[in-house]
């Protein structure tokens, strides 16, 4: 009779202990420089998780099991093993299909007279995974409601301020000019209690955000941006042109979409130095069922290395200016959120000086649009 290996007696142990267990268990082999060999041992679970055979497992090596993208980490992994002698990590194998599988693996070194191997426990953790980015989604959520509230509820605050300060500073304010701070005082105290109601209808629940994306109408929501600017801005005369908006064209968003348009509007009455502030926007009709808004002005403008962080969060650009920084951010998170894209280009094309145009692409709707209450 043949005289069983060293490896031969592992396996044979291996099987009676392990062949019954839901978790998957794999016996791999390590060469002198840590290379990992093919499987020696594979048990039923994994081949049920695998949708790969016994054979084809034990015929190949662990590299090609699991995921490619996560092979660096595969590799530190093994050292991690091999030094201190055991780690606990999550992973990802590939699939018969090709598709990824989540895994939390527990990994000892063994060594068997001079051969080492690995032997590792696998299991799935899908939903756990997925419960986490849920939560993780969650919280963004979170941060982003946060960050809407404290951004704007800043800029309201400074329109009290501004009218305050105009009627008691101002030694000659007549009667009319102080009728008139108080109007703009009311429109930013309705605003922002406008705001309020909005954030509370969206933390409800635990900031879950099931509810449908619905029909929003441009043009509807851009003239409630002007009126708000004008109570915010009252030392610039504010012309927003939309002759060439479509007035009965709809977009998929929500309540929030007049807080996207009020963000970019803001940002280029911000940055427009002249008191005459103009903005021309248009809106086109792809045939794919996209429309494209464009919101240009004729400021300062932009220029490309500033363009690539401007959307990133608390970014210098914004940072250098005035405001929070987050206005830029909100835009980019809102677009996400309504399954969109934004980008800018130059208002007068090779001139970045002469101004700042942002492109939003959103899915469009014929149907009537839905007014939020």
């Amino acid at each position: 009779m043949e005289k069983q290996t060293d490896s031969d007696n592992i396996e044979d142990i291996y099987r009676i202990i392990f062949d019954k267990l839901n978790d998957s268990i794999v016996v791999f082999p390590l060469d002198e420089n840590n290379e990992m060999l093919n499987f020696v041992y594979s048990n039923p679970a994994s081949t049920k998780w695998t949708g790969l055979t016994k054979e084809e497992i034990l015929s190949s090596n662990p590299k090609h099991l699991f995921a490619p993208h996560r092979l660096d980490d595969v590799i530190k992994n093994i050292d991690t093993i091999v030094n201190e002698g055991f780690l606990t990590h999550e992973m990802e194998i590939t699939l018969r299909d090709g598709t990824f599988l989540p895994v939390e693996l527990s990994s000892s070194l063994i060594t068997v007279g001079n051969e080492r191997f690995i032997l590792t426990s696998g299991r799935e953790i899908a939903e756990r995974v997925e419960s986490r980015k849920e939560r993780e989604e969650r919280m963004k959520e979170k941060t982003l409601l946060l960050d809407i509230l404290t951004h704007d509820l800043r800029n309201y605050i400074s329109v009290l301020w501004g009218c305050i300060s105009h009627t008691l500073d101002d030694e000659d304010v007549t009667i009319e000019e102080i009728k008139t701070s108080v109007y703009r005082a009311k429109a930013s105290l309705a605003k922002t209690d406008a705001l309020l109601d909005d954030i509370s209808v969206l933390m409800k629940k635990d900031i879950e955000f099931t509810y449908e994306l619905r029909p929003v109408n441009i043009l509807n929501n851009i003239h409630k941006c002007q009126s708000s600017l004008e109570d915010m801005y009252p030392l610039k005369e504010i012309q927003i042109n939309t002759d060439k908006v479509n007035p009965k064209q709809n977009v998929l968003a929500d309540m929030l979409f007049e807080q996207l348009i009020f963000n970019i509007l803001s940002n280029s009455v911000k940055n427009t130095p002249s008191q005459a502030v103009r903005i021309d926007v248009s809106t086109e009709e792809k045939q794919d069922g996209r429309v494209i808004i464009s919101i240009a002005d004729f400021g300062k403008g932009i220029t490309q290395d500033k363009r690539r962080k401007i959307f990133e969060r608390y970014s210098e650009f914004r940072k250098k200016g005035s405001g929070s920084g987050l206005g830029l951010f909100i835009i980019q998170t809102l677009i996400e959120r309504y399954k969109g894209q934004v980008w800018i280009e130059n208002t007068i094309k090779g001139d970045y000086t002469k101004g700042t145009t942002f492109k939003l692409e959103l899915r469009k709707t014929e149907t009537e649009m839905f007014e939020f209450a």
